[in-house]
């Protein structure tokens, strides 16, 4: 600084003389700026150019570093992370199903209720929650005709209102007087192609608050059938699975 001003000083050009005075302020502000941004220099190095000089230029570099975005040694890049993906705990419900060994349980142990009541011979139908046949088992001597239909249909109805077959029939018939109710319930059957049935056989399976499926059991009385369903399941003994009803309006049982 002290050679510029004496060049400046003792120049006889005005040109010379207003081009030495202007870079002498410039180094004034200059060593303004590097007193006014301290700035930190983050972890420079013991090689790096910047670890001997002066605190007043290592300002600076930290100052150029900020300007320019953090580009040097000295910057710092943020990390993105990526977002945690759920567990499958949190991204799929835990949902019980009916197994084809319960079913056959299920299925086996009506039979038997059936033939030790002395019952007509019958067709059982188990599906499970989405209304799929699990199992269809006929006893010998049951019509193979139209019967395992009925016993599908009474389960299938099961499934689609969430309550027996015989409170099918009952929520439309039970009032005197009503056409109309009765219309509907029709109606109903004739639109499901007939794969819904409205009376006593078809009952609803549920495990807590999960409906598993559904039994249907045709061939004998319509409260025959609906007890050889309710005992099958009674007798299958599958932890859980109760039925809805849950007991029977048979008057014919000799168990």
């Amino acid at each position: 600084f002290f050679s510029i001003w004496t060049m400046a000083a003792t120049t006889t050009t005005t040109i010379h003389r207003l081009l030495l005075f202007v870079t002498y302020g410039l180094c004034l502000i200059c060593l303004d700026l590097t007193s006014a941004f301290p700035l930190p220099a983050f972890g420079r190095s013991a090689t790096s150019p910047v670890a001997s000089a002066t605190p007043s230029t290592v300002h600076l570099y930290s100052y150029l570093d900020s300007l320019n975005g953090g580009g040097g040694s000295n910057s710092i890049d943020p990390v993105v992370t990526a977002p945690t993906p759920p567990s499958p705990s949190q991204e799929f419900q835990q949902v019980p199903i009916l197994s084809l060994k319960h079913a056959d349980a299920i299925a086996s142990a009506a039979i038997g209720v059936c033939e030790r009541n002395g019952f007509n011979p019958v067709t059982v139908v188990v599906l499970d929650a989405s209304g799929s046949p699990l199992v269809s088992k006929r006893m010998d001597g049951c019509s193979p005709v139209v019967v395992a239909d009925m016993a599908l249909s009474k389960a299938n109805s099961c499934i689609v209102n969430k309550y027996p077959s015989r409170t099918f029939r009952d929520r439309y018939t039970a009032e005197p007087n009503q056409a109309a109710k009765f219309c509907q319930l029709t109606s109903m059957v004739a639109i499901s192609q007939g794969r819904m049935a409205p009376f006593p056989g078809g009952i609803l399976l549920e495990y807590g608050e999960y409906i598993m499926g559904a039994v249907g059991v045709s061939g004998a009385a319509g409260d025959e059938d609906e007890y050889c369903a309710i005992q099958g399941v009674m007798e299958a003994s599958i932890p859980g699975l109760t039925t809805v009803p849950e007991t029977h309006s048979c008057t014919t049982v000799k168990d």
